[in-house]
Protein backbone atom coordinates (compact mmCIF):
# COMPACT_ATOMS: atom_id res chain seq x y z
CA UNK A 1 0.00 0.00 0.00
CA UNK A 2 2.86 2.33 0.88
CA UNK A 3 4.50 1.60 -2.46
CA UNK A 4 1.29 2.49 -4.33
CA UNK A 5 1.05 5.73 -2.37
CA UNK A 6 4.64 6.57 -3.21
CA UNK A 7 4.05 5.91 -6.91
CA UNK A 8 0.95 8.13 -6.92
CA UNK A 9 2.80 10.87 -5.06
CA UNK A 10 5.69 10.62 -7.54
CA UNK A 11 3.35 11.07 -10.52
CA UNK A 12 1.56 14.00 -8.85
CA UNK A 13 4.89 15.74 -8.25
CA UNK A 14 6.04 14.95 -11.80
CA UNK A 15 2.85 16.39 -13.28
CA UNK A 16 3.20 19.52 -11.14
CA UNK A 17 6.78 20.04 -12.30
CA UNK A 18 5.81 19.53 -15.94
CA UNK A 19 2.94 21.99 -15.55
CA UNK A 20 5.27 24.58 -14.03
CA UNK A 21 7.82 24.06 -16.79
CA UNK A 22 5.12 24.33 -19.45
CA UNK A 23 3.72 27.59 -18.07
CA UNK A 24 3.89 30.44 -20.55
CA UNK A 25 2.38 33.87 -21.04
CA UNK A 26 0.91 35.54 -24.10
CA UNK A 27 2.31 39.01 -24.81
CA UNK A 28 1.37 41.09 -27.85
CA UNK A 29 4.33 43.22 -28.98
CA UNK A 30 3.14 46.42 -30.65
CA UNK A 31 5.61 48.75 -32.40
CA UNK A 32 4.47 52.38 -32.40
CA UNK A 33 4.84 52.38 -36.20
CA UNK A 34 2.85 49.17 -36.69
CA UNK A 35 0.39 50.70 -39.16
CA UNK A 36 2.94 52.90 -40.98
CA UNK A 37 4.07 50.52 -43.72
CA UNK A 38 6.79 51.77 -46.10
CA UNK A 39 6.27 55.27 -44.77
CA UNK A 40 9.81 56.55 -45.36
CA UNK A 41 11.96 57.56 -48.32
CA UNK A 42 14.09 54.40 -48.15
CA UNK A 43 11.06 52.12 -47.72
CA UNK A 44 12.90 50.34 -44.91
CA UNK A 45 10.93 48.89 -41.99
CA UNK A 46 10.65 51.44 -39.21
CA UNK A 47 13.13 50.76 -36.42
CA UNK A 48 10.35 50.20 -33.86
CA UNK A 49 8.98 47.43 -36.10
CA UNK A 50 12.47 45.97 -36.53
CA UNK A 51 12.99 45.82 -32.76
CA UNK A 52 9.49 44.41 -32.19
CA UNK A 53 10.12 41.65 -34.73
CA UNK A 54 13.40 40.68 -33.06
CA UNK A 55 11.70 40.67 -29.65
CA UNK A 56 8.92 38.43 -30.91
CA UNK A 57 11.47 35.95 -32.29
CA UNK A 58 13.37 36.02 -28.99
CA UNK A 59 10.21 35.44 -26.92
CA UNK A 60 8.98 32.54 -29.03
CA UNK A 61 12.36 30.81 -28.81
CA UNK A 62 12.34 30.89 -25.00
CA UNK A 63 9.11 28.93 -24.62
CA UNK A 64 8.19 31.22 -21.70
CA UNK A 65 6.48 34.01 -23.63
CA UNK A 66 4.32 33.54 -26.72
CA UNK A 67 3.94 36.44 -29.12
CA UNK A 68 2.12 36.68 -32.47
CA UNK A 69 4.21 37.90 -35.39
CA UNK A 70 3.85 41.39 -36.85
CA UNK A 71 2.13 39.94 -39.92
CA UNK A 72 -0.31 38.00 -37.76
CA UNK A 73 -1.19 41.16 -35.85
CA UNK A 74 -1.76 43.11 -39.06
CA UNK A 75 -3.93 40.35 -40.53
CA UNK A 76 -6.05 40.15 -37.38
CA UNK A 77 -6.45 43.93 -37.29
CA UNK A 78 -7.43 44.00 -40.97
CA UNK A 79 -10.23 41.58 -40.14
CA UNK A 80 -11.28 43.64 -37.10
CA UNK A 81 -11.57 47.31 -38.12
CA UNK A 82 -13.31 48.12 -34.83
CA UNK A 83 -10.01 47.38 -33.07
CA UNK A 84 -7.75 48.87 -35.74
CA UNK A 85 -9.07 52.46 -35.60
CA UNK A 86 -8.68 52.92 -31.81
CA UNK A 87 -5.23 51.29 -31.99
CA UNK A 88 -4.06 53.71 -34.67
CA UNK A 89 -5.13 56.66 -32.53
CA UNK A 90 -3.56 55.14 -29.39
CA UNK A 91 -0.21 54.46 -31.12
CA UNK A 92 -0.08 57.98 -32.56
CA UNK A 93 -0.72 59.44 -29.11
CA UNK A 94 1.86 57.18 -27.49
CA UNK A 95 4.48 58.04 -30.12
CA UNK A 96 3.91 61.76 -29.69
CA UNK A 97 3.14 62.17 -25.99
CA UNK A 98 3.87 58.78 -24.31
CA UNK A 99 0.24 58.64 -23.14
CA UNK A 100 -1.22 55.14 -22.84
CA UNK A 101 -4.76 54.19 -23.87
CA UNK A 102 -5.27 50.95 -21.95
CA UNK A 103 -8.71 50.31 -23.45
CA UNK A 104 -7.43 50.35 -27.04
CA UNK A 105 -4.54 47.98 -26.26
CA UNK A 106 -6.79 45.64 -24.29
CA UNK A 107 -9.07 45.36 -27.30
CA UNK A 108 -6.13 44.21 -29.43
CA UNK A 109 -4.80 41.87 -26.72
CA UNK A 110 -8.19 40.16 -26.52
CA UNK A 111 -7.82 39.14 -30.17
CA UNK A 112 -4.88 36.95 -29.13
CA UNK A 113 -6.10 35.80 -25.68
CA UNK A 114 -3.35 37.91 -24.12
CA UNK A 115 -3.37 39.92 -20.91
CA UNK A 116 -0.19 41.87 -21.59
CA UNK A 117 1.05 44.21 -24.30
CA UNK A 118 4.60 45.41 -24.88
CA UNK A 119 4.80 48.81 -26.59
CA UNK A 120 7.96 49.64 -28.55
CA UNK A 121 8.81 53.15 -29.70
CA UNK A 122 11.97 54.39 -31.43
CA UNK A 123 12.77 58.03 -32.16
CA UNK A 124 15.63 60.48 -32.70
CA UNK A 125 15.12 63.54 -30.46
CA UNK A 126 16.11 66.86 -32.02
CA UNK A 127 17.57 69.20 -29.41
CA UNK A 128 15.88 72.58 -28.93
CA UNK A 129 13.20 71.67 -31.46
CA UNK A 130 10.86 69.66 -29.20
CA UNK A 131 10.56 67.10 -31.97
CA UNK A 132 11.00 63.36 -32.13
CA UNK A 133 11.65 62.09 -35.64
CA UNK A 134 12.31 58.57 -36.86
CA UNK A 135 15.76 57.31 -37.90
CA UNK A 136 15.14 57.19 -41.65
CA UNK A 137 13.66 60.70 -41.69
CA UNK A 138 16.77 62.05 -39.97
CA UNK A 139 19.04 60.12 -42.33
CA UNK A 140 17.27 61.64 -45.32
CA UNK A 141 17.39 65.17 -43.89
CA UNK A 142 21.02 65.08 -42.76
CA UNK A 143 22.09 63.61 -46.13
CA UNK A 144 20.18 66.21 -48.14
CA UNK A 145 21.31 69.17 -46.00
CA UNK A 146 24.84 67.82 -45.41
CA UNK A 147 25.22 68.80 -41.78
CA UNK A 148 26.82 67.15 -38.75
CA UNK A 149 25.13 66.52 -35.45
CA UNK A 150 25.55 63.94 -32.64
CA UNK A 151 22.30 62.05 -33.14
CA UNK A 152 21.14 59.54 -30.55
CA UNK A 153 18.48 56.93 -31.18
CA UNK A 154 16.11 56.48 -28.23
CA UNK A 155 14.18 53.23 -27.76
CA UNK A 156 11.33 53.20 -25.23
CA UNK A 157 9.50 50.05 -24.16
CA UNK A 158 6.51 49.71 -21.83
CA UNK A 159 5.03 46.42 -20.58
CA UNK A 160 1.32 46.77 -19.80
CA UNK A 161 -0.82 44.68 -17.45
CA UNK A 162 -4.20 45.04 -19.13
CA UNK A 163 -6.12 43.17 -16.43
CA UNK A 164 -5.34 45.77 -13.77
CA UNK A 165 -4.56 48.68 -16.10
CA UNK A 166 -1.00 49.05 -14.83
CA UNK A 167 2.49 49.54 -16.22
CA UNK A 168 4.44 46.40 -15.18
CA UNK A 169 7.82 47.66 -16.40
CA UNK A 170 9.36 50.27 -18.68
CA UNK A 171 12.82 50.88 -20.05
CA UNK A 172 14.73 53.38 -22.17
CA UNK A 173 17.80 52.63 -24.30
CA UNK A 174 20.01 55.21 -25.99
CA UNK A 175 22.40 54.60 -28.89
CA UNK A 176 24.54 57.08 -30.81
CA UNK A 177 23.99 56.63 -34.54
CA UNK A 178 26.33 59.36 -35.79
CA UNK A 179 29.97 58.44 -36.37
CA UNK A 180 32.92 59.82 -34.39
CA UNK A 181 32.79 63.01 -36.52
CA UNK A 182 29.03 63.37 -35.87
CA UNK A 183 28.21 62.52 -39.47
CA UNK A 184 24.99 60.64 -40.22
CA UNK A 185 24.45 60.52 -43.95
CA UNK A 186 24.12 58.11 -46.85
CA UNK A 187 24.78 59.67 -50.29
CA UNK A 188 24.86 56.16 -51.78
CA UNK A 189 22.29 53.39 -51.57
CA UNK A 190 24.92 50.98 -50.27
CA UNK A 191 25.66 53.34 -47.37
CA UNK A 192 22.02 53.56 -46.34
CA UNK A 193 21.82 49.77 -46.42
CA UNK A 194 24.94 49.58 -44.24
CA UNK A 195 23.18 51.77 -41.68
CA UNK A 196 20.09 49.58 -41.91
CA UNK A 197 22.20 46.47 -41.30
CA UNK A 198 24.03 48.09 -38.40
CA UNK A 199 20.80 49.07 -36.65
CA UNK A 200 19.30 45.64 -37.30
CA UNK A 201 22.32 43.96 -35.70
CA UNK A 202 22.02 46.24 -32.67
CA UNK A 203 18.32 45.41 -32.45
CA UNK A 204 18.79 41.66 -32.77
CA UNK A 205 21.95 41.14 -30.72
CA UNK A 206 21.58 43.79 -28.00
CA UNK A 207 18.09 45.23 -27.62
CA UNK A 208 16.05 42.05 -28.16
CA UNK A 209 18.06 40.13 -25.55
CA UNK A 210 18.25 42.96 -23.03
CA UNK A 211 14.57 43.92 -23.26
CA UNK A 212 13.46 40.30 -23.60
CA UNK A 213 15.20 39.23 -20.38
CA UNK A 214 13.71 42.15 -18.48
CA UNK A 215 10.21 41.24 -19.68
CA UNK A 216 10.61 37.54 -18.86
CA UNK A 217 11.87 38.56 -15.42
CA UNK A 218 8.43 40.08 -14.71
CA UNK A 219 6.71 36.73 -15.31
CA UNK A 220 9.44 34.38 -14.05
CA UNK A 221 11.36 36.31 -11.35
CA UNK A 222 13.86 33.51 -10.66
CA UNK A 223 14.51 32.47 -14.26
CA UNK A 224 16.95 35.16 -15.45
CA UNK A 225 19.28 37.76 -14.05
CA UNK A 226 17.88 41.28 -14.38
CA UNK A 227 19.62 43.58 -16.85
CA UNK A 228 19.93 46.99 -15.23
CA UNK A 229 19.75 49.71 -17.83
CA UNK A 230 18.98 53.25 -16.63
CA UNK A 231 17.79 55.89 -19.05
CA UNK A 232 21.02 57.88 -19.08
CA UNK A 233 23.23 54.99 -20.23
CA UNK A 234 24.94 55.95 -23.47
CA UNK A 235 26.35 53.52 -26.04
CA UNK A 236 29.86 53.90 -24.67
CA UNK A 237 28.70 52.42 -21.34
CA UNK A 238 29.39 48.82 -20.37
CA UNK A 239 25.76 47.70 -20.37
CA UNK A 240 25.02 48.57 -23.99
CA UNK A 241 28.55 48.19 -25.29
CA UNK A 242 28.43 46.37 -28.61
CA UNK A 243 31.51 44.38 -29.51
CA UNK A 244 31.92 43.62 -33.19
CA UNK A 245 34.50 41.94 -35.37
CA UNK A 246 33.37 43.86 -38.46
CA UNK A 247 36.14 45.98 -40.03
CA UNK A 248 35.67 49.72 -39.76
CA UNK A 249 37.28 52.06 -42.26
CA UNK A 250 38.67 55.28 -40.90
CA UNK A 251 38.44 58.52 -42.87
CA UNK A 252 41.91 58.17 -44.46
CA UNK A 253 41.17 54.62 -45.64
CA UNK A 254 37.85 55.70 -47.18
CA UNK A 255 39.52 58.53 -49.10
CA UNK A 256 42.23 56.19 -50.38
CA UNK A 257 39.66 53.65 -51.54
CA UNK A 258 37.57 56.28 -53.32
CA UNK A 259 40.68 57.67 -55.07
CA UNK A 260 41.56 54.19 -56.37
CA UNK A 261 38.08 53.50 -57.70
CA UNK A 262 35.80 56.53 -57.33
CA UNK A 263 32.93 54.99 -59.31
CA UNK A 264 32.75 51.75 -57.36
CA UNK A 265 29.93 51.35 -54.85
CA UNK A 266 31.32 50.44 -51.45
CA UNK A 267 28.93 47.62 -50.62
CA UNK A 268 29.17 46.40 -47.08
CA UNK A 269 31.18 49.39 -45.91
CA UNK A 270 30.56 50.29 -42.30
CA UNK A 271 30.45 54.05 -42.35
CA UNK A 272 30.31 54.58 -38.61
CA UNK A 273 31.76 52.73 -35.66
CA UNK A 274 29.97 50.61 -33.10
Amino acid sequence: MKNIFRVILFFVILCAVQTANAMSFNVVVLPADLLNVCDNYYCYPEVSEMIAGDLISYFNLTGKVNSPTINEIRRRLAANPSARAPLQSALNKYRGTSQINFAAYKQVANLFDAKSVLLVSNTVPVENAYLKRNVWEMLELSTALDFSYPYFMETDVVLLDLVNGLVMWSGNYSKKISDSNDNFSAPKASQSYSIYGYIHMYSRDILAKTIGENVILRFFPKSVEPVVNPKDVKPTGEILRYESNMPILNKKQRIQREELDPDKEQFGEVIFGL
